[in-house]
């Protein structure tokens, strides 16, 4: 199952053409050369908390992961971000169980991201929701499932619903859809640290 390592900060504003520059021609293509990890995508958050800036790069799996960030030249390149950007932080995903993830190999379109921690209490009954009503159901709105993921390394909440639209109508119009609605407050009863995103392509990835 691939896994996933989500970067994200806020850009300088000072530096903004020395990042576009530096990220596009330097950071993506020397990660992808080196074999462990594929950059696929990256996001200006439109709607939700920050860090504004998002970027995802996808692996075979977890040693993969560990070994790039242990090489010499991803430490290079990382220490050279960050004198471009500020609020630095990254999450290690890997797939839930119930889902098999749809990662490309270039991010398209638009995203809409939930995240939450699981009431321990209600472990189980979110396990049964989460596979049998709430996926399925965000799919009927016209979204692509992207995958479930647990955050195995970094910040809260833990749990990320991670779905795909072709633009941004179709985002609004589910997010104004009474059954939308009353997905959503079934959802809130069984977790916490609820949050979502909707992500625009930053346009520093395309192809």
């Amino acid at each position: 199952m691939p896994v996933k390592l989500i970067q994200y900060w806020n850009i300088l504003h000072a530096t903004k053409s020395e990042f576009d520059a530096y990220f596009t021609r330097e950071y993506v293509p020397r990660i992808n050369e080196t074999g462990f990890m594929r950059m696929v995508g990256s996001w200006h958050v439109a709607s939700g908390e920050g860090p504004y800036f998002i970027t995802e790069g996808v692996a075979g799996n977890v040693t993969e992961v560990e070994s790039l960030i242990m090489a010499p030249l991803y430490i290079d390149l990382r220490n050279r971000l960050l004198q471009l950007v500020r609020d630095y932080q990254s999450k290690l995903l890997v797939p839930i169980e119930s889902t098999k993830p749809d990662v490309p190999d270039v991010e398209h379109g638009y995203k809409f991201n939930q995240h939450f921690n699981i009431n321990p209490a209600d472990f189980y009954e979110f396990l049964a929701f989460e596979e049998q009503v709430h996926l399925p159901e965000m799919k009927r709105f016209g979204l692509t499932l992207v995958g479930g993921w647990n955050v195995a390394v970094g910040a809260t909440p833990y749990m990320i619903d991670e779905t795909r639209a072709d633009n941004l109508v179709t985002i609004g119009e589910m997010l104004e859809n009474p059954a939308y609605q009353k997905l959503t407050l079934k959802l809130l009863q069984l977790v916490s640290n609820y949050g979502c995103k909707i992500l625009v392509p930053s346009g520093h990835i395309n192809t």
